[in-house]
C-alpha cells in the first residue's frame, strides 16, 4: 500500500494506491494519528485493493480511531463495491461517502447540505 498526500487548502486527501497488506498498515496507522488528527481528512479509495482481511481490518481501525478523534469527521471517496459493504455494515460514526474529491472537500464547508459536484 503506498499513500498520496495532497493538501486541498485546510482540507488533507490521502489517495491509498495499491493492496492493503498489514505490513503498510501499521506504519500508515502511526503517521496518520501522528499527523493528521485535527486535520480534515479525505480518503480516496479509487486505486486501493485488500488482499486479505488482516490488512484491511488494521486499515479500517485506523478509520474508526481517526473518525472517532477527529472533531471534523472523516470523508471516503472512490469505495468499490466491496469496500462500499464493508463501511455501510459497520458501525462507526463521522463518516461521510462520497463520490469525488471535490464533492469531499467542499462537505467540509456546506456540512449539512447535499452535494453533488461532478469532476471534469
Amino acid at each position: 500500500m503506498d499513500a498520496k498526500v495532497k493538501n486541498h487548502g485546510e482540507v488533507t486527501v490521502i489517495e491509498i494506491l495499491g493492496p492493503l497488506e498489514i505490513e503498510q498498515t501499521q506504519p500508515f496507522r502511526e503517521a496518520c494519528l501522528k499527523h493528521f488528527l485535527d486535520r480534515k481528512l479525505v480518503f480516496n479509495m479509487e486505486k486501493a485493493a485488500f488482499v486479505g482481511s488482516t490488512g484491511l481490518q488494521a486499515f479500517l481501525e485506523t478509520v474508526k480511531t481517526l473518525s472517532e478523534e477527529n472533531r471534523h469527521g472523516l470523508k471516503l471517496v472512490g469505495l468499490k463495491p466491496e469496500f462500499r459493504r464493508i463501511f455501510y455494515n459497520l458501525d462507526i460514526h463521522n463518516i461521510q461517502i462520497h463520490e469525488t474529491n471535490s464533492c469531499a472537500v467542499l462537505s467540509f464547508q456546506l456540512p449539512n447540505e447535499e452535494i453533488t459536484v461532478t469532476e471534469t
